[in-house]
């Protein structure tokens, strides 16, 4: 029997015994697990750049694909992302650095630092901003569809102000708001009087020793910059702008990986902010205030683990998908951005990345783990891997949605395989839908004169009735109905 790396390492675990230090040290195993990790950013593809950083070095630093496909210029450590909504970080320290000027204080209200703002937003903080509890409209439902310029902060702030109400009371309760990071941008603004762009050039960026980094305006050359790709019917278009790309605060920074460990060094000292500023950005906020559950901070979400704190962060726009994570306990933090504007999985591409270079002192991502053993070994013993894993818990980290992914995986090309994986999903989780709606899909679209079974799993979602997937449901609705007919 062929035993991966990764499997070697589920036996010893599984097993009891610890990994041997010499082979958590073989550097091509390793190589090898990072190129099955990436397979699908090799080739003549948009690109993918990720650092690990540990104990304040750069463990590893790697790049796949292109940044530029058109000019077949391969990414590298330098490369240049819109790192999307990983912006909110860089602009929630913006504010956390005039509060430690002095300049600012959390319950500094936005219409005393904005008073032609309408009365509607003189119970929002400047806190309530940042932790997305402010209760402002979305932008893009206010943006006029007869607009054609690119929308940018100062036009956020304006359609704002043509508004006579919030979503919610201010504090009320959680809800992502990129509008109120654009106004973020524009409070930072008001109160130093620089731009957004200047400030970050000169408060962090500068400071840090950023230099590919840098507040995107649409007249300005960016250096080493990657272009964004989506796949669109097998090929490949350069789709790196929208009418909301040119709003800063929100999403507008372009970094690379390399520059990102200078930013990651800065969260562990004072370089930027005291202590107790960056322990209120890393902990969670609620109506009641600072707690230690998991949440959102001042630009990160907050997760626990195994009484571990998890830092992350997500970004998505146009062409381009991002994610950091930072695992303060264990030293260790893992950026991920790419140019593949589609395909996703960073985040637990990130957690693998951490596992793999924590001794597996993080949980390593199941779903993972069993496609690479899938793709060594077979799905002959799935199930019984699966066991295993789940024996395992505090060393693996199981999520039935990424289950689900991992059988959609195999859909096109090997429906079996996804079919064996839905199977276990509806067996583990019962009450769970993800499994009944791919077994649908399944006995739908791969099989022949199988509608009876289509239907009872179509129904089986419906009867579940998942709140957070009503596309699902609708979807499943149709199909029952089609398949009636």
């Amino acid at each position: 029997m062929k035993y991966s790396y990764l499997t070697l390492i589920f036996l010893i675990i599984i097993s009891g015994c610890k990994p041997s230090k010499k082979l958590l040290e073989k550097k091509d195993d390793k190589q090898d697990l990072i190129n099955f990790l990436f397979q699908d950013y090799i080739g003549e593809k948009p690109s993918t750049s990720f650092i690990v950083i540990k104990d304040g070095k750069i463990e590893k630093c790697q790049s796949f694909g292109y940044a530029n496909l058109e000019n077949k210029i391969l990414a590298n450590c330098q490369t240049n992302y819109r790192i999307a909504s990983v912006t909110k970080q860089f602009t929630a320290m913006g504010i956390l650095i005039l509060i430690n000027q002095g300049k600012l204080n959390y319950d500094s209200k936005l219409t005393e630092i904005i008073p032609e703002f309408p009365d509607y937003g003189k119970e929002i903080t400047i806190k309530n901003l940042m932790t997305h509890r402010s209760g402002l409209q979305s932008y893009n439902r206010l943006y006029p569809k007869d607009w054609e310029k690119q929308l940018v902060d100062k036009d956020v702030l304006n359609l704002l102000m043509k508004q006579d109400s919030l979503l919610f009371p201010a504090n009320s309760k959680f809800r992502y708001s990129n509008s109120g990071y654009a106004v973020l941008s524009m409070i930072i603004e008001r109160v130093s009087g620089k731009t957004y762009k200047k400030f970050m050039d000169d408060e962090i960026f500068k400071k840090l020793g950023m230099a590919n980094s840098t507040v995107y305006l649409s007249d300005i050359k960016i250096e080493d910059r990657a272009y964004g790709y989506n796949l669109i019917k097998n090929k490949f278009e350069k789709k790196d702008q929208t009418k909301f790309t040119a709003i800063q605060g929100d999403g507008g920074i372009y970094s690379s990986v390399s520059d990102y460990a200078k930013w990651d060094k800065a969260l562990y000292d004072e370089t930027l902010v005291s202590k107790n500023l960056l322990d209120d950005a890393f902990s969670n906020w609620d109506e009641n205030g600072k707690t230690d559950g998991n949440g959102y901070g001042f630009g990160w979400f907050i997760d626990k683990k195994n009484d571990k704190k998890y830092l992350l962060h997500n970004g998505s726009t146009r062409g381009f998908l991002t994610t950091t994570l930072r695992i303060p306990s264990e030293k260790i933090t893992i950026a991920i951005f790419s140019n593949y504007g589609n395909l996703g999985g960073l985040k637990r591409k990130a957690l693998f990345l951490a596992s793999l270079f924590s001794n597996y002192r993080a949980p390593m991502p199941a779903e993972l783990a069993l496609k690479k053993d899938i793709e060594d070994n077979g799905i002959e013993n799935f199930a019984t891997k699966f066991n295993q894993l789940k024996s395992n818990n505090s060393k693996y980290d199981i999520v039935n949605k990424e289950l689900v992914y991992l059988g959609f995986g195999f859909f096109k090309n090997e429906p079996e395989k996804s079919k064996e994986v839905f199977e276990l999903i509806t067996s583990e989780y019962p009450n769970y839908f993800g499994g009944y709606y791919g077994l649908g899909q399944y006995y739908a679209y791969k099989t022949k004169n199988n509608n009876k079974l289509a239907i009872e799993n179509y129904k089986k979602v419906v009867e579940l009735n998942p709140s957070n997937e009503q596309r699902l449901v609708n979807r499943s609705k149709k199909m029952i109905k089609k398949l009636s007919e």
